[in-house]
């Protein structure tokens, strides 16, 4: 099984390359917009067909700000939630804590760091663009991502509730400036569950009791010979053994298939929203509430019926099958912030009556219920409240219901 949790939490690019430098055979100028950037006289090199570029020059260009840590020789950028972290000769990066790999290590020539451009470039959320005839990366920028944002005020406290999407891709961000001032302006990160911080052993054991059977069934048990097979034909391919995911219900297979799924198209929970904020929070020391537990998520998903279980299990194989994963339009309505998408993502779980009360309509009673306390104490305290997307709108939406209490709630 660790080979399956290594598939499910992390997810590297594997490069080779050898070590010479060669200059380009031309300079190579880059642009932004349009506009030439001034790298202060500094030629980008290419490296086994890699731009490597000033890292401080480009990074301070593209609007970050840029500190040097030279006990680690690591060059560390910041602009609206975003840090990048590059260090010389390792080509282990991180964006916000994700650890990504280079093809080529960043590398200090005549005392300046040089790193790979285009790294740089996507991670800021910018589009790159080769032109092999004028020697010329173009980078374009790209829209901020809109998301789903709303804000509700009493006695002077302040919610801003930001729908969030869990798994996502590093081409989710830059967020919009509104999204970022209203988590710089809060006193509080309220999430469904703090999934950044450790569980403790005797915890450890009693979640695992809830993603496994413990009666002396099988995964074989519950679900038809023929969603089984498929099941089996998937380890097969993973290189597993055929019972590998006997001892897990249906649902936990389900959840883990659906992660494999997404990182084979750049989708992680390390790149979700929920952590983003998570890990800002470690950094900036503000205070985390949460509005359930993992525990609490555990015990709904184990509580499903043996028939929901497996239609999730047959939903998460065809997801598994299929060459765009379900999380690609996930992601394409939360950059858009398309309110039309998410109502039919709504009533689509709507279709499933125990699905629907489970997932949504009894949890977003007991969150509004907290949303509450919140707006009207007398603290005067600013709430940013990060829960999934899904729970925003519809009948039984976070928003109506706050609305029907007697709440005005304004989309941001």
């Amino acid at each position: 099984m660790k080979k399956l949790a290594s598939l499910v939490v992390s997810f590297a690019l594997l490069f080779t390359f050898v070590t010479a430098v060669q200059a380009a055979p031309q300079p190579i100028s880059v642009s932004l917009d349009k506009e030439t950037i001034n790298l202060g006289g500094n030629e980008p090199i290419v490296e086994n067909g890699t731009t490597l570029v000033p890292a401080k020059l480009l990074l301070e260009q593209l609007d970050f700000i840029v500190q040097w840590d030279p006990e680690n020789k690591a060059v560390i950028a910041q602009k609206a939630g975003l840090v990048l972290s590059l260090q010389l000769d390792n080509t282990t990066a991180y964006i916000n804590d994700k650890e990504e790999t280079l093809p080529v290590a960043p590398k200090s020539i005549d005392g300046t760091a040089y790193a790979p451009l285009r790294f740089i470039s996507e991670a800021a959320g910018y589009h790159v663009a080769w032109s092999k005839a004028n020697q010329t990366v173009a980078l374009e920028t790209r829209d901020a991502s809109k998301g789903f944002m709303w804000k509700t005020e009493k006695n002077g406290n302040t919610v801003y509730l930001l729908g969030s999407i869990h798994i996502a891709g590093t081409d989710m961000y830059p967020l919009r400036k509104e999204i970022i001032d209203a988590y710089k302006s809060s006193d509080y990160l309220g999430v469904e569950a703090d999934i950044s911080k450790p569980v403790d052993p005797a915890m450890q054991k009693e979640l695992e009791k809830l993603v496994s059977y413990s009666d002396g069934t099988t995964l074989k048990d519950h679900v038809s010979p023929e969603t089984y097979a498929s099941v089996q034909e998937i380890l097969k391919e993973l290189e597993l053994p055929a019972n590998a995911f006997d001892p897990f219900m249906a649902w936990n297979v389900s959840t883990g298939l659906d992660g494999i799924a997404s990182q084979r198209q750049g989708f992680t929970a390390g790149s979700g929203i929920d952590l983003f904020f998570l890990q800002n929070a470690a950094v900036n020391n503000k205070e985390i509430i949460e509005l359930e537990s993992i525990q609490m998520q555990l015990e709904m998903f184990a509580g499903f019926s043996d028939e929901l279980q497996e239609q999730m299990l047959k939903g998460s194989i065809e997801n598994y099958k299929a060459e765009v994963t379900a999380i690609q339009p996930l992601s394409d309505m939360w950059k858009t912030g398309s309110e039309e998408q998410l109502l039919e993502l709504i009533k689509a779980t709507a279709e499933n009556e125990e699905m629907y009360k489970a997932l949504l309509v009894d949890r977003n009673i007991d969150m509004v219920e907290k949303i509450k306390g919140y707006l009207d104490n007398e603290e005067g305290k600013t709430y940013f409240i990060v829960v999934g997307a899904a729970h925003m709108l519809g009948e039984h939406g976070l928003v109506p219901l706050l609305e029907k209490e007697g709440y005005t709630v304004t989309r941001e």
